[in-house]
């Protein structure tokens, strides 16, 4: 759990339409709601559950960032079956409770997803329901669709290539991202590493085409989703939200001289083999 990691939290219980219990993680802002500067909506990958893939937001209270972290039915604490298009269904659910449950403080909200997470969440984000009930969206190593994404992976094996033609014809169109991302009505970050194995750098190309402005794509490089070790990637993401998500800067405690600080916008981009999205993380955390 985020005790862990040094990170309060609360454990967040949501009841979605046919009972079942979803469970998530609220991780407050350092220093309070008085101090927070924004709420992050996180929607993860595939893999696993919230416990693993905490790290890549684990950094964000620190930043004056609260964080919601949930599960889809099926995954980690979370009850049901897996499927779509309940878990979107449980995406819909979280920024309902978000908005509804008082926590956001008239602060702006970003909502950041990753892989599976990230086109699903480009879907939801899309409707024209929630157009106006965040002020952004990042997405990293989306994919374009279920059709394109079985396909790329059945082709990368010699066992399953051959079963492609009769599987991919089977898999859903009408959730794709690259159908409905250009309804986003609210700035947007794409983000997605050339070095990706699971999900072809291509994918995040042809979704930025497909985008509506305002948008903005940043390529990485590293393995699948792991870029956020890098602490340049997680500036080009701070910078992204002070400058298109409304974010503004929270007056700390002065200190001796009577200086208070505040977070720059300057732009900080991954450059260089220290910027490979494998870099060793900083002290205290764990991968």
């Amino acid at each position: 759990n985020p005790a862990n990691q040094g990170l309060d939290y609360q454990d967040v219980i949501l009841i979605n339409e046919i009972g079942q219990r979803l469970h998530g993680w609220w991780l407050p802002a350092r220093g309070g709601a008085a101090h927070a500067k924004g709420t992050v909506y996180f929607l993860h990958g595939n893999a696993q559950n919230v416990s693993t893939h905490i790290m890549n937001v684990a950094w964000m209270p620190a930043e004056g960032f609260n964080v919601f972290l949930l599960d889809y039915r099926g995954y980690g604490l979370s009850e049901g079956k897996a499927r779509l298009p309940e878990a979107m269904e449980d995406i819909q659910l979280g920024l309902d409770w978000l908005r509804a449950s008082g926590r956001l403080n008239k602060q702006p909200l970003i909502v950041f997803g990753q892989s599976l997470g990230a086109s699903m969440t480009i879907s939801v984000m899309a409707e024209e329901r929630n157009h106006g009930r965040y002020e952004c969206l990042i997405a990293e190593a989306a994919f374009t669709g279920y059709r394109d994404i079985v396909g790329d992976i059945m082709r990368q094996s010699w066992l399953l290539s051959p079963l492609r033609f009769a599987v991919v014809p089977f898999q859903p169109r009408k959730f794709d991202a690259q159908d409905s991302i250009a309804a986003i009505r609210a700035p947007i970050l794409l983000m997605h590493s050339q070095d990706d194995q699971v999900i072809p750098f291509a994918h995040g190309t042809e979704l930025f085409e497909a985008a509506s402005e305002p948008k903005q794509f940043q390529p990485l490089r590293g393995a699948h989703i792991a870029s956020l070790r890098d602490p340049a990637v997680r500036q080009r993401m701070l910078d992204f939200m002070y400058q298109e998500c409304g974010v503004r800067s929270v007056s700390a405690t002065p200190d001796a001289k009577g200086d208070a600080s505040e977070s720059g916008a300057s732009p900080v981009l991954p450059r260089g083999p220290a910027s490979n999205g494998v870099s060793r993380p900083a002290p205290g955390f764990t991968f």
